[in-house]
């Protein structure tokens, strides 16, 4: 059975790819002020939402600690009469290259999350799982102030130990 966290997460992906389609019709586009290196707009902080087992799933936040340097912090709440889960991620992305559209980085992070549902017998199970991790993403500048990043992270899964290779993808505005 679909858990709600990956249907949510195809939703995501499907409404973005829908909204990065190209037109019935061909359209020039005016690609001026699409740079993350234009001095007078640095595009430095953002929100948005975010996806991963490392950095959390959520409403998300990118704040600038150095040019080269970002904090992102994303989180959420999803609470059913039998069902509870909340997480909280935070992650440093340290820019290796930046041209006009596209930002290299590496990451790494930790994220808590906590899961507890009701079982047939009426009696509640909790999992509290601590995860963390590093990888490497590439954030792609869509528009004057939208972006998506794609990260590759290797994470240590708290439940059980394993460190097993996770997508996670974002979808940011800056401003």
């Amino acid at each position: 059975m679909f858990h709600r966290s990956k249907i949510s997460l195809c939703v995501f992906l499907l409404a973005g790819l829908l909204w990065s389609a190209p037109g019935g019709t061909a359209v020039a586009q005016d690609l001026s002020g699409l740079d993350w290196n234009q001095t007078e707009d640095t595009l430095a902080s953002a929100a948005g939402l975010h996806y991963g087992h490392m950095g959390g799933q959520g409403l998300a936040f990118n704040v600038p600690l150095k040019w080269y340097l970002y904090l992102q912090g994303s989180g959420g709440i999803w609470h059913g009469n039998d069902d509870k889960r909340h997480n909280l991620g935070a992650s440093l992305h340290y820019i290796l290259r930046q041209d006009q559209r596209i930002r290299l980085y590496l990451t790494s992070g930790l994220g808590y999350f906590y899961h507890s549902e009701v079982l047939v017998g009426g009696d509640w199970e909790t999992e509290k799982n601590w995860n963390s991790g590093a990888g490497i993403g590439i954030e792609y500048l869509q528009g004057k102030r939208w972006s998506w990043q794609f990260d590759l992270a290797f994470v240590r899964e708290g439940e059980d130990g394993d460190i097993k290779l996770f997508p996670q993808v974002g979808l940011f505005y800056y401003w």
